[in-house]
């Protein structure tokens, strides 16, 4: 029997080979291709789930630990100033070491580093689990930062080699997702460990998923293309360290500034410091051949406007997250459990909005997308700045769930806007750009808005005890009032009598502890107003990749 060339016979069965997908795009390199050749068109999803299990874990990381900031506060006797160091510490340290991935993927491959970086966090969370003071807490929290830092710049350019055109929108949306899910349910992780044990457990809760993602990598994780016998790209130490000069100076000014003093020489020396570290860094970047934030990325008017608005949902998703889960533990009363809880309804919203808006991104203009998230998170800040001690618990969860639908039509359409503004060979470093402004709008806005909210707390603490004396009527009814019922209880009338007025003291502090935080957001509401009428700015965006 004849049998025509390249067809088996019946009953006998060829080598089963995954079909290669003709959609592979053109900037992926041999190592993404010989992955598909592998893995067959399945292996862009595969990837998608891996980057976003290590992503969950340090995203995880990032915002667990705000519901357990006032356990912190208590433990080690912290101020706003001090304890804000918790979210900032992640937040900077991130922002440094994104800058290096391009660097790290470029000499060691995507595998390489990604390993690393989940080390890293597995090294940083078991130190944060035993420190006995704020300076390893601290510590450990920039080692968190730094996995979250190399991993997330190196999931956007994965992205980018391994989907298409057409298909890139909706694979960043459901990326997101990972993103989201960390300020979503992280608090509620972090609440039931505190109440469980106690904030420690708190460093240890997303282990798992990093020893998951760390196991997963060295198969799917390709190895890199860079030629063994060419020299290796120089890494940018004097520019990273320029930044960190700069990042930290301003942010330790602006903390320092609170306790020391606003005009005191420290705090001048420190923003001297950061302000011309920045300069320099500038500066250096424009001249070195391997930039660690390539400043060309900027021209691109696409690309910077946004960027502003990624800088935006920076602030608003870092420092929401930061304010709301204290607001209600703090004022309301809650525990930790319960003020984490309280987001998972917006991180719901969020999974459901993000894969929308990034299916919209694909095939509109992403000005329209952005417009809506922008007003949705603006109308949710202005509802929180009328916030009270006595505002029912699912009202809030609503209007946190509003914002987290503006934050999901913010994020995925910046974000693919931003990177495709730049040709491809620019990719990397827009990549990086990108969550360099996600990281560093985070940190700042969490830092400034801790500094607020303790300064407006001695503002109206100071504005309403002026108003107790002993002409006010009301004041003195419920002095009097008090003390008859710390009398009723069994208290000395004398003892009493001077007891009462640490109560009323204590209602005091807390409502202006309430003002404080509207205050807080307020400030949120007015700079999404601005970055509202900021979107007039940007052009109409580009549906496909900027050519070479």
């Amino acid at each position: 029997m004849t049998i025509a060339p390249g067809i088996l016979p019946a009953g006998r069965p060829g080598p089963e080979r995954s079909p290669v997908p003709i959609d592979i795009p053109a900037m992926a390199g041999p190592s993404v291709r010989a992955q598909f050749e592998r893995f067959g068109g399945i292996y862009r999803w595969i990837l998608l789930f891996t980057m976003l299990t290590g992503s969950m874990a340090t995203m995880l990381a990032a915002t667990t630990i705000n519901v357990a900031l006032p356990a912190i506060i208590g433990a080690f006797g912290l101020g706003q100033d001090q304890a804000q160091w918790m979210s900032t510490a992640f937040l900077a340290s991130s922002t440094i070491a994104m800058l290096a991935n391009a660097w790290a993927m470029a000499t060691f491959g995507p595998r390489a580093t990604y390993t690393f970086g989940m080390i890293v966090f597995v090294i940083g969370s078991l130190l944060g689990a035993v420190s006995s003071t704020l300076e390893l807490l601290i510590l450990s929290r920039g080692l968190q930062g730094i996995s979250a830092g190399l991993l997330q710049p190196m999931s956007m350019f994965l992205i980018f080699q391994t989907f298409p055109d057409n298909k890139r929108g909706m694979a960043m949306g459901v990326f997101s997702i990972g993103v989201v899910l960390a300020p979503a349910f992280g608090p509620a992780l972090g609440g039931i460990a505190v109440d469980l044990a106690s904030w420690r457990l708190v460093f240890v809760a997303t282990l798992p998923l990093a020893l998951v993602a760390m196991a997963i990598a060295p198969f799917l994780m390709p190895k890199g293309d860079r030629n063994p016998n060419m020299p290796r790209p120089p890494l940018d130490w004097q520019g990273l360290s320029l930044l960190a000069i700069a990042v930290i100076g301003l942010l330790a000014a602006f903390a320092g500034g609170n306790r020391d003093g606003w005009d005191s020489d420290k705090t001048l020396l420190r923003f001297g410091i950061g302000i011309v570290a920045g300069m320099l860094f500038f500066l250096w970047e424009r001249g070195h051949p391997f930039p660690a934030l390539n400043p060309k990325i900027f021209t691109y008017r696409q690309f910077w406007s946004a960027g502003l608005i990624i800088s935006a949902t920076g602030i608003a998703i870092y420092g929401s997250t930061y304010l709301i889960p204290m607001f209600v533990q703090l004022v309301q009363g809650y525990s930790p459990t319960a003020a984490g809880v309280m987001m998972i309804p917006a991180g719901i919203a969020m999974m459901i909005g993000f894969p929308i808006a990034g299916r919209l991104t694909d095939r509109m203009d992403a000005r329209w997308l952005l417009g809506f998230g922008i007003l949705s998170f603006a109308v949710s800040a202005w509802l929180l700045s009328h916030v009270s001690a006595m505002t029912p618990y699912w009202v809030l969860v609503g209007w946190i769930v509003l914002s987290r639908i503006g934050i999901s039509f913010c994020m995925p359409p910046s974000n693919t806007t931003a990177a495709r503004a730049v040709p491809p060979h620019l990719l990397a470093s827009a990549a990086g750009g990108v969550s360099f402004l996600m990281q560093v709008g985070g940190a700042f806005g969490v830092n400034i808005l801790a500094i607020i909210l303790q300064r407006r707390t001695i503002f109206h603490g100071d504005h309403l005890s002026a108003a107790l004396n002993e002409t006010n009527a009301e004041m003195m009814y419920q002095h009097a009032l008090q003390a008859q019922m710390l009398e009723v209880r069994g208290m000395a009338q004398v003892q009493a009598f001077q007891s009462a007025f640490g109560v009323l003291n204590q209602k005091v502090a807390a409502e202006a502890l309430v003002y404080a935080f509207r205050d807080c957001f307020f400030i949120i509401f007015v700079w999404f107003v601005l970055v509202l009428g900021a979107l007039a700015l940007m052009p109409k965006p580009k549906m496909v990749q900027a050519p070479s």
